[in-house]
């Protein structure tokens, strides 16, 4: 913040938000650091110094005191999310549970056509973690190189 330039474009965006207070002495002590050679980011480039102080070092702002009326329709925003969601629950629930009734119902039909595909179905293998048809194909070199004079023989 070297220049008058630069300097009263941050007074009168300061100016403009109505924030002059304290973060001008931070500014001043920082020039005076600058000044006495510190090497606290002396090389950046002043707007971006001013911008990072303009939007992170101000007191964050104090919500408004709400009316009765304002607070009434803010419960009912809420309650009607709160409706929202339990009704979005419970339709993943019911979802869910018509899939393992239709899962079901194919296992017994399963059972009386075949008792042997019932019985590989239900099968669980030992020690797998991830069923093995579930896999993503993978693009691995071969165990066996080509060996083209090999094929030139043929």
């Amino acid at each position: 913040m070297s220049s008058a330039f630069g300097r009263a474009v941050c007074l009168s965006t300061r100016a403009r938000t109505g924030f002059i207070g304290r973060a001008s002495e931070k500014l001043t002590r920082k020039d005076a650091a600058v000044a006495r050679g510190s090497t606290a980011q002396t090389n950046s480039d002043p707007r971006y110094e001013l911008m990072k102080q303009i939007l992170y070092q101000q007191e964050p702002r104090q919500l408004p005191e709400l009316s009765a009326e304002d607070m009434d329709r803010h419960e009912t925003i809420l309650r009607a999310v709160k409706i929202h969601r339990m009704q979005e629950s419970i339709r993943r629930r019911d979802e869910r549970e018509a899939k393992f009734a239709s899962m079901e119902k194919a296992y017994a039909a399963l059972e009386k056509l075949d008792p042997r595909l019932f019985e590989a179905a239900c099968k669980m293998e030992a020690n797998v973690t991830f069923p093995r048809q579930m896999r993503v194909p993978t693009e691995t070199p071969p165990t066996k190189i080509w060996d083209y004079m090999d094929a030139e023989k043929k």
